[in-house]
Order: C-alpha cells, then sequence, then structure tokens
C-alpha cells in the first residue's frame, strides 16, 4: 500500500486538523492518526522531550499500545527515538529485528514486535520538542526518503503546534496566576487594620481557590493588636494543640519544599478526617521570613471536589508569600505608624514587572529592532512585547494602561499576558484585540483600561496588517519618498465596552522604518509646561533616518532628556523601532 501523496488538499486537510483542537492531548492524538494515515502504518509514537531530566517520554500513541506504552521514557542516545534526539538527524529502520540500535526493552514491556520504523526530530523555532516515530508499514514495504520527508513535514508542523500549545497553556496559567495576584493585592492595599487584613486574605485565597476552607495562622506575634489566626469553614478543632501537633510534626521535613499536600487515605489523613477538618485533600503552606517560621496556611476541600494540582500549587505559594509580606508590613506599620500596604504592593508589582519585561532580539529574520521602556514611578503601566508565528511573521505590540502605581503595573501585566494569547490564536489583528477585549471586560473586573497597537509583520509578502485599541497614531516612515506617514484605526481602549476594531494592510518597501511608542514621548513635558509633541519626535526620526534602530531611539531619549531639562518625568515612555528589510 503505497504512501499517500502530500497534495495541496491533503496538506490544507492536515493543518486544518491540527489547528481545530484546544487542549494538547487532544492534538496530540489527532496528529498521531494523521501520522498513521498518511503513512499507510500499525501505528506511530510522539514522544516529547523533558528538557529537566533530558530523556524522551511517550506522550501519545496511536495504533500501538498505548496504555502499556504511556509515560515509558527513553534516555538521550538510547534506542533509535534517543539517538535522532542526539543527533537531531532522521533514521530509518527496515529490519528491526537484527538491528543492534533498536531499543528492545520498549517492545518486551509492551510485547509488541518492531518490524521497521522511522523517526525524526520535532524541531520549533530552534528548540526540541521530541521525536516524531511512525512504525511497521501495514504492507511491509520499506520506509524510503520519501517517507522520511512526509514524516519531516508532519513533524515540523506537529512541533510548531506543540510549541503553540504549551504556549497558550502556559500563558492561561500565567493569566490566573496574575488575576489571583492581583486580587488579593487589591484587597489588602486598602486595609485599615489588621483584622480587616486577617478577613480579607482568608475571604479572597478561598474565592481565587475555590475551596470550603482556609485557615491563616500566625504563630510569632510579638505586636499588641494582630490576630493570631482566621478561618473560615474549619471548626475551633483546627486549633486544637493536638491538631497542630498532628498537621504539622514533620514541618521540618517539607517547610523548605513549600507545602505539603495530604489525602484522606494516608494515615494523617485519615486522623484528621476522622476530626472532621477535611474530605478529599488538604494543603499546608508554611510562612516564612528569612527561613524562619511564622505560621501557616492550610486549604481543603476544592469545591469541585478534585485534587490540587499544579497550578493551584503555584497560586498558592505566590498568595502565601503576598500575605507573609503583609503580615510582617503590618507589624512594622503597628509599631511605626509609618509604612503603608501601599508600599508593599508596590515593592510586589516592581518585582514582578522587573522580571516580566520581554526580551526582544536586535534581529529576527530579515527585521532589524530596538525598544526601551522606562516608568515615571518605581512602577509604570506601558509595555511592548513580540509574538512570533513563524521564521517569516512576527506580531509586536506597543501598549499604555490608564493610570500608574500598583494598580496599573497588575493590570498591565495582566493584559499583556491576554494579548500574548489572542494574539497567538488568530491572523486578524482586528479578532486579536476583539478577544481580548472580552477577556479583559469578562475576566478581570478592574476600572481600568488600556491603549494599544498591534501589528503583524509579513515579511515574504512585504505587509504590515494593523489594529488600533484607541492608541495614539504611529510613524512609518516611507523611504522611497523620505515621507513619515501615520498608523491608526477605529476602536476603542480595552476594557471599557464592547467595540469592533478595524483592520489595516499596507505594504512597506526594504529600508522602512516602523515606529511604535506611547504618549509619554510627545508628551513629555519640561519646566514650562511644554509638550515634546510630534512634530520634535517626527524631526529626530528624520535627521536619523538612515542610522540603525539603537541609533534612532539613542537620539530620540536624548532629545527628551535635552528638552525636559530638571522637570519630574510626566508618564511612562516606550519605544519598538523596528527597520523593515
Amino acid at each position: 500500500m503505497p504512501t499517500k501523496l502530500l497534495t495541496l488538499g491533503l496538506i490544507s486537510d492536515i493543518t486544518s486538523r491540527i489547528n481545530s483542537h484546544e487542549d494538547l492531548d487532544t492534538l496530540l492524538s489527532e496528529i498521531m492518526g494523521i501520522t498513521r494515515d498518511v503513512l499507510q502504518t500499525e501505528g506511530s509514537s510522539l514522544l516529547l522531550y523533558d528538557k529537566e531530566n533530558d530523556q524522551l517520554v511517550f506522550n501519545t500513541t496511536s495504533g500501538l499500545k498505548e496504555e502499556s506504552l504511556a509515560h515509558l521514557t527513553v534516555p538521550r542516545g538510547k534506542g533509535i527515538a534517543g539517538m535522532v534526539l542526539e543527533t537531531l538527524k532522521p533514521e530509518i529502520v527496515n529490519d528491526a529485528t537484527n538491528d543492534p540500535r533498536i531499543f528492545k526493552a520498549i517492545d518486551q514491556t509492551v510485547g509488541y514486535v518492531t518490524r521497521n520504523l522511522l523517526c525524526v526530530p520535532m524541531i520549533a523555532q530552534g528548540e526540541v520538542q521530541g521525536v516524531l516515530e511512525a512504525v511497521n508499514s501495514l504492507d511491509n514495504r520499506d520506509f524510503n526518503h520519501t517517507d522520511i520527508k512526509i514524516l519531516k513535514y508532519l513533524s515540523n508542523l506537529a512541533a510548531i503546534a506543540v510549541k503553540n500549545r504549551l504556549l497558550i497553556d502556559s500563558l492561561n496559567l500565567r493569566a490566573t496566576e496574575l488575576n489571583g495576584l492581583f486580587k488579593i493585592s487589591q484587597a489588602l492595599a486598602n486595609i485599615q487594620s489588621s483584622d480587616e487584613f486577617m478577613d480579607l486574605a482568608v475571604k479572597t485565597i478561598s474565592e481565587v481557590l475555590q475551596v470550603d476552607r482556609v485557615t491563616l495562622n500566625f504563630e510569632k506575634i510579638e505586636k499588641k493588636g494582630l490576630p493570631r489566626s482566621k478561618s473560615k469553614g474549619f471548626s475551633d478543632q483546627i486549633h486544637d494543640e493536638d491538631v497542630e501537633d498532628l498537621l504539622f510534626a514533620d514541618k521540618a521535613d517539607w517547610m523548605f519544599k513549600g507545602y505539603k499536600i495530604i489525602t484522606a487515605n494516608s494515615p494523617q489523613g485519615i486522623q484528621l478526617t476522622h476530626k472532621g477538618l477535611f474530605q478529599h485533600s488538604m494543603i499546608l503552606f508554611p510562612i516564612l521570613k528569612n527561613k524562619e517560621w511564622l505560621g501557616s496556611l492550610v486549604v481543603s476541600d476544592k469545591t469541585s471536589r478534585t485534587r490540587f494540582d499544579e497550578m493551584d500549587i503555584r497560586i498558592l505559594r505566590t498568595l502565601t508569600n503576598q500575605v507573609g509580606e503583609a503580615y510582617t508590613a503590618l507589624q512594622v506599620k503597628i509599631q511605626s505608624e509609618r509604612l503603608k500596604n501601599i508600599d508593599r504592593d508596590m515593592q510586589v508589582a516592581a518585582m514582578i514587572q522587573k522580571h516580566s519585561l520581554p526580551i526582544i532580539p536586535k534581529q529576527y529574520s530579515l527585521l532589524e529592532f530596538d525598544t526601551y521602556y522606562q516608568a515615571s514611578r518605581e512602577i509604570g503601566g506601558d509595555f511592548y512585547d513580540m509574538v512570533v508565528h513563524g521564521k517569516d511573521e512576527v506580531s509586536v505590540i506597543i501598549a499604555d494602561v490608564s493610570g500608574k502605581g500598583t494598580p496599573a503595573a497588575l493590570f498591565m501585566e495582566f493584559s499583556k499576558t491576554v494579548l500574548q494569547q489572542e494574539v497567538s490564536k488568530t491572523t486578524s489583528t482586528s479578532e486579536a484585540l476583539f478577544n481580548a477585549n472580552q477577556v479583559l471586560q469578562d475576566k478581570s473586573g478592574f476600572l481600568m483600561f488600556v491603549t494599544a497597537m498591534l501589528v503583524r509583520i509579513n515579511m515574504t509578502k512585504k505587509e504590515l496588517t494593523y489594529s488600533s485599541a484607541g492608541h495614539n497614531l504611529q510613524i512609518i516612515y516611507r523611504k522611497k519618498h523620505h515621507k513619515i506617514q501615520h498608523l491608526s484605526g477605529k476602536g476603542q481602549p480595552l476594557g471599557i465596552g464592547n467595540c469592533e476594531f478595524s483592520e489595516h494592510t499596507v505594504s512597506y518597501l526594504p529600508g522602512d522604518l516602523l515606529v511604535l511608542y506611547t504618549d509619554g514621548v510627545t508628551e513629555a513635558m519640561n519646566m514650562k509646561e511644554e509638550l515634546f509633541s510630534e512634530e520634535r519626535l517626527e524631526s529626530v526620526i528624520l535627521s536619523h533616518i538612515n542610522d540603525p534602530p539603537e541609533v534612532i531611539r539613542q537620539a530620540i531619549l536624548q532629545k527628551v532628556s535635552e528638552f525636559v531639562g530638571e522637570a519630574e518625568p510626566h508618564d511612562d515612555l516606550s519605544l519598538f523601532i523596528i527597520r523593515l528589510n
């Protein structure tokens, strides 16, 4: 039975089937089915690369003994798959029985006989995602280099799809984390007393994690007026000495790990369930200060009746850190009556913002980049980002959140995460802004908004597709005519209300320049309260138009600095300069 020819129709069908699945498991199963169908084999396997352990893991199989293969591992260099991981070169084996390279332990484990196989690496944007195998041709024919070409095509699609799906999953997780962090930071920023702090902390943790029971307990209390503990859903028995001894007898073994999960069928869990403290699952977190135990957070019984997972642990670890820092800050506040909770929020937000700034390369394919960001205070609300769609296509974003300070910085992080996710999902800039606007309205609950300019650059077609969400005019320089034009579009800022966004496509020529900026550049104010203005910005650009983006950025900043002089910064300032080659 011959291999199917990769006709244009079949390629279109394969691409459509791969891109139509939302969750990773379904996507991988679809890839396996396509591989078997196109190459006419008994089975196929996709082994994902476990970077931490430097090995391959059987993630998804089709037509083979799926249950037996699930989660089996292959070390680097071991067997054909491990060899392909090592060399990143395709391999054909047409006589598996007599080939010493075959990792026969896999066949022996699952009770399967491999006659022949193909194996190719899965690589996306220079990163190894795993390997893809096709096993046992249906008509016992030998695999050949045509089969390799087909499997490499499928592996390229699979690698990009897997990388994008993992990115989306990671962004979803990040969005959930940031949303939870924002909620508790917002709640704790307005507290007026320690009693209110404890009430709000327990209430917010319960809502964010959707759990029935929460108890927050501090042991080392040196200042008067600070409550020792606060609970929701737990009986007073949670604070009995014998119960606390049972819960924390082994805390030295896990406190630096950061958490401990107790299940209902464990010896410790059986005793606690008999006391009525939980039914399904309980998780304990230490509250530490300089590696010293201050207290604990105990959470049990999710309303979904499922066990605590990695996402819950990450969110709880973040929230526990925030609660510990906030409580320490309250101790100082009561002692000195000078420290404000907003200071803690500012420190947390500044740390998040510092570590979340995107690393934009100086060059990607035909494009040259340079970026700059400066907050007017310790933290700010501007941001820029880049989303890579392929070797010849990227999207660039510049945005400005309303307001300043901690709320603006946290809303900036949440907005950036949402925009990254939506831009990755669609080829339409207007659709990406529309979907992001829906998420910001439906999920955030913030009384804030963000302006944004989204530009998708297709280097093959030499086209810019862009949409604006209430952002100021952006600049494109046309080298052929030595003329500056402006990019703008219909659409209001994200987060205000339902809105349609216009989408525009323009061509560009090599040598053209795209300058994206926030109004902190043009509205920079001097001691006379005069604005730097669009005219001055365009003049600087034209005077350095043939220079690299980095030199243009330096020239703009120098002129703005000279203009502002000794005046205080008026607004956050961001630049994203792209030479279109």
